[in-house]
């Protein structure tokens, strides 16, 4: 059946970016998170951050025929699960709520420990 979600894209000028996924809807939380900290060095440039979002989201799936779609828009897609990143504000905004680009990372990205045990000699 799918697990479809949309990512909407807001561009300082109000359009959108649109993403569609196909099966995106379980990961969308932790899949933004990455994308977005993955864009980290270009927040403050629209167009390459946006790029580097897309292209996080979409993932080795470039070549494939199925799962994602794109358009832009002069308004938002809720046909599905929906994400929505504003560019211009850095938030993300979700049935969660909206939330800053930092703390949204911050929650969903897994945390790496390292773990480090006293070597035997």
């Amino acid at each position: 059946m799918g697990a479809r979600v949309n990512y909407n894209i807001k561009q300082a000028d109000g359009y959108y970016l649109n993403l569609y996924s196909h099966w995106g809807e379980y990961d969308r939380f932790r899949d933004v998170a990455h994308a977005l900290d993955k864009a980290r060095p270009r927040w403050s440039d629209e167009s390459y951050c946006a790029r580097i979002i897309i292209s996080n989201l979409i993932g080795p799936e470039w070549d494939g025929e199925l799962g994602f779609g794109l358009w832009a828009s002069q308004e938002p897609s809720y046909d599905n699960t929906w994400v929505t990143i504003d560019m211009s504000n850095k938030t993300v905004e979700d049935e969660t709520g909206t939330h800053d680009w930092d703390s949204y990372i911050n929650y969903h990205m897994p945390k790496v420990v390292d773990k480090v045990e006293d070597a035997v000699v």
